[in-house]
């Protein structure tokens, strides 16, 4: 495994979800990550700041201030590419809280970051990648409503340490 994001932060949703184990299922043959990180929406890619933890709790209080908890569905597999290291990322698609999640997402990135949300953002649970599209089903639309967003520190080994909690 290449341990690329040890020591950075992200901002993610870990959506508390009915039936994950059809989600994990495809994780398991698809996801190097799958055991070390459950399910999960970005909200921040992994980044490298010299804001410190403090600052970044201050700022992510601010702006998550202005939410309440809201709903959000899941469903429908799709792939996108990625020209920078050759594979194909399979999503589960967020088709309901779609447009709640970019505005924070944009928000974290233009006023805590200073910089514009990557413009290949798209808010889903990623089940893995494959170097060729091939015929992943999921045919379960997954309810549930955003009640918390967390700030991680990636370990040495992927693995998530929550390092900020924030209630909506």
């Amino acid at each position: 495994m290449n341990y690329v994001n040890k020591g950075l932060r992200d901002v993610l949703i870990f959506p508390e979800l009915d039936d994950v184990s059809l989600i994990q299922d495809i994780r398991e043959k698809y996801d190097e990550l799958a055991d070390i990180v459950p399910p999960h929406i970005t909200l921040a890619f992994p980044f490298d700041s010299d804001i410190t933890n403090e600052e970044l709790d201050r700022k992510l209080k601010n702006i998550l201030s202005e939410y309440k908890e809201f709903s959000i569905s899941l469903s429908g597999v799709s792939y996108h590419y990625d020209e920078r290291v050759g594979v194909y990322y399979i999503y589960l698609d967020v088709t309901q809280g779609y447009d709640t999640i970019y505005e924070i997402s944009k928000k974290i990135y233009s006023e805590i970051l200073n910089m514009e949300v990557p413009e290949k953002y798209i808010p889903h649970i990623t089940l893995g990648s494959v170097e060729k599209i091939n015929n992943i089903k999921l045919d379960h639309v997954f309810n549930t409503t955003v009640k918390n967003i967390v700030v991680e520190d990636i370990g040495e080994n992927e693995e998530s340490n929550i390092i900020l909690r924030y209630s909506i």
